[in-house]
């Protein structure tokens, strides 16, 4: 909610005191009570989303509709398609499930064999999360394959395209699972964060039929697509057809516990911080 403006977004006349907004903000807060943010990053909420949900369409379901939108082929509709998820049980997962759902596709992804159970409750069938264990069957089968978990430089994911497909791959990835990572140290991130890196590089400048989305990057490549899409998705919402899953609301005292439940890779859903609820 606006609690007051500068001069400058006073006199553009585009919100005042009281309206509900919500926004992208690379300059930190997002676990604030508080925060000052420019006003031409945010856009006006209705009184029928909840602030969480909110949060949920900015972080997770924004990746997923620039995901599949960069997987189009001119624009038509995923009816029909097989489209692969190499992290079905993630946030920007799930979102990608619902979101290609609504367009008819076949939906497939690769999670944790304990949460295959659920992932089928979404009408998704599953793959073991070593692409060892699936490739050879599932090589060349699909017409699209969103990665967003990076777990082989985007190799396999490549592998299961069929000749027309797209494989679009999504970064940066967050989660990073312990058992993953043996002999895991206090470098272990930035040794993760390189990998990535070069994996990005590999992905934009090298592998066919491959396109790279930097979530981080989103709004200030394309600030007013960023915004219609998120003024669709809002709208999407209101009339019942995305349904965002909120793992967890938690304090600001709870914050360090939620960001290493967030990097384990277990929350079924997004984890937001209500700054204004008691630990």
């Amino acid at each position: 909610t606006v609690q007051t403006l500068g001069d400058k977004a006073r006199a553009e006349g585009q919100f005042r005191e009281g309206d509900r907004v919500a926004g992208y903000s690379n300059f930190g807060g997002g676990n604030s009570r508080f925060i000052s943010i420019p006003a031409n990053r945010l856009t006006k909420v209705s009184n029928d989303v909840k602030s969480t949900q909110a949060v949920c369409m900015i972080h997770d379901y924004m990746a997923a509709y620039k995901a599949l939108r960069l997987a189009k082929k001119a624009g038509s509709p995923f009816t029909g398609m097989n489209i692969l998820v190499t992290d079905g049980f993630s946030p920007v997962g799930q979102a990608v499930i619902n979101l290609a759902s609504m367009e008819g596709a076949n939906i497939y992804c690769c999670a944790d064999e304990s949460r295959h159970s659920y992932l089928a409750s979404l009408g998704v069938k599953c793959f073991p999360k070593n692409p060892e264990k699936w490739l050879k069957t599932a090589a060349g089968t699909f017409d699209v394959v969103i990665d967003n978990s990076c777990i082989d430089a985007y190799t396999s994911s490549w592998y299961a395209l069929n000749q027309k497909g797209s494989l679009v791959c999504v970064g940066p990835v967050f989660n990073i699972e312990g058992e993953e990572l043996p002999g895991a140290s206090c470098g272990i991130f930035d040794i993760v964060e390189l990998r990535q890196k070069m994996a990005a590089l590999k992905a934009k400048y090298i592998m066919s039929q491959t396109s790279f989305l930097d979530t981080t990057a989103c709004y200030d490549q394309e600030t007013e697509q960023y915004k219609q899409d998120l003024r669709y998705l809002m709208f999407m919402l209101e009339r019942g057809g995305i349904k965002p899953k909120v793992a967890e609301r938690v304090s600001l005292d709870d914050v360090p516990d939620a960001q290493r439940l967030m990097r384990s890779g277990r929350a079924n859903g997004t984890v937001v911080c209500v700054p204004w609820i008691e630990g």
